[in-house]
């Protein structure tokens, strides 16, 4: 991580963001809870995926920290049901997967796609970086549908009759 101007006014970069850390390793999990609320952020942190989705019945995250690797667990349910959230609340949920493997394994794991992903050991400035930008990105709103995106470009050329003549 930089320390740039920015950073270093702003030591709670993270301030209220809300982040569900999953990860089955006690350790580790109290390290990056630790360190996310040492930046601001309001972290829920749970050991299982199983956990994880029945937390999810009342709560929605502003992102999604998760380990790859559970023992008789797939982490694809939580990814899936964190995707189907932010459908129905028009707005991103950004998700970081961390693991031992390497990314092209990774590739071959995950059929559903994740904002960003981090090769375990873990640089805790990588991890910062990551969850910063994650958290810029949480908060904007973007359109699912096609009408939507276009209605953002320009409304008033779209109501206009024809092509523009040059």
């Amino acid at each position: 991580m930089l320390l740039t101007t920015e950073f270093l006014l702003n030591p709670r970069m993270l301030k209220d963001v809300q982040i569900l850390l999953v990860d089955n390793d006690p350790d580790t999990r109290d390290l990056y809870t630790f360190l996310l609320e040492d930046h601001g952020a309001k972290v829920t942190a749970s050991q299982s995926i199983q956990d994880a989705l029945d937390f999810l019945d009342g709560y929605i995250p502003d992102i999604l920290i998760c380990e790859l690797r559970f023992l008789g667990e797939s982490v694809l349910p939580l990814i899936q049901r964190v995707r189907a959230l932010a459908f129905g609340s028009s707005r991103p949920i950004p998700i970081l997967v961390m693991s031992t493997c390497d990314p092209i394994s990774l590739a071959e794991q995950l059929t559903v796609k994740v904002e960003a992903y981090l090769l375990k050991p873990v640089d805790i400035s990588d991890f910062v970086d990551q969850v910063w930008n994650l958290a810029f990105l949480s908060n904007t709103v973007y359109p699912f549908s096609m009408q939507a995106w276009m209605l953002n470009q320009n409304p008033v050329k779209l109501l206009c009759c024809g092509p523009e003549v040059s």
